[in-house]
């Protein structure tokens, strides 16, 4: 299991699509996700079979209801963060158990329903119940990642989410460089490109240019680059 966390008040919705759509791409696509209000803290919790939808529907908020929709309305997507917990091979209803759990150890103030209970009703094998029991064990937030997640409650007062200096993304053609992307620090530039940050701190030192689907980037410290240095 991995985890993203996506602050909107520096990353665009455009930008949450793309990273969604590679994921899906490597059919990394379930898990369970959190909406944090970084204004006061609240947040809201839900898991999906199909992250790229889902986000699709709150962004455009016709996939929003109850109080998260108010919240998303009154505040706008630039005061909350998204988290992402990507899961690998989840079924809908280890969803659920994990989403489960969250709602029961952390009380979100945005879940009007205190159940997880999209399969309302559902009768449930004995091979599941036990998939599900199993899974329950083996897939553990660790203390480590509490700790991240609960950073990111913290909007502004995160400095390791929110704070340091910022690392810009160029697209490189023949003829000239096109700012792409810009992010907070080097540690939300990695997240986001899905590159280990020791990588992409060589990256930017060393001013190598990498591919993304056949395109070619460079990422820098320096605002307004314009050609790529020697």
């Amino acid at each position: 299991m991995k985890h993203y966390i996506f602050d909107l008040s520096r990353i665009s919705k455009d930008q949450v699509r793309v990273f969604l759509n590679r994921k899906a791409q490597d059919k990394l696509t379930g898990g369970i996700y959190l909406w944090v209000n970084q204004t006061n803290g609240h947040f809201y919790v839900g898991s999906t079979l199909n992250f790229y939808n889902r986000m699709a529907g709150y962004f455009s908020l016709s996939g929003a209801t109850g109080i998260i929709y108010k919240a998303l309305v009154k505040y706008g997507f630039e005061c909350f963060t998204l988290v992402l917990f990507i899961i690998p091979n989840i079924s809908k209803e280890e969803t659920l158990q994990l989403e489960q759990r969250i709602l029961d150890g952390w009380n979100p103030e945005y879940n009007i329903q205190p159940r997880a209970t999209s399969s309302a009703g559902r009768v449930l094998s004995v091979e599941h119940k036990t998939k599900i029991a199993i899974s329950r064990k083996s897939v553990i937030f660790s203390e480590e990642t509490k700790a991240k997640t609960a950073a990111s409650l913290k909007g502004e007062k995160s400095p390791r989410f929110n704070k340091g200096t910022p690392v810009y993304l160029y697209e490189v053609d023949s003829t000239r460089l096109e700012l792409s992307a810009t992010f907070p620090n080097r540690f939300r530039a990695a997240a986001f490109l899905d590159i280990p940050a020791s990588t992409l701190f060589n990256y930017i030192k060393n001013k190598t240019i990498f591919q993304v689907k056949g395109l070619s980037y460079i990422l820098s410290k320096e605002k307004s680059l314009t050609k790529i240095k020697d």
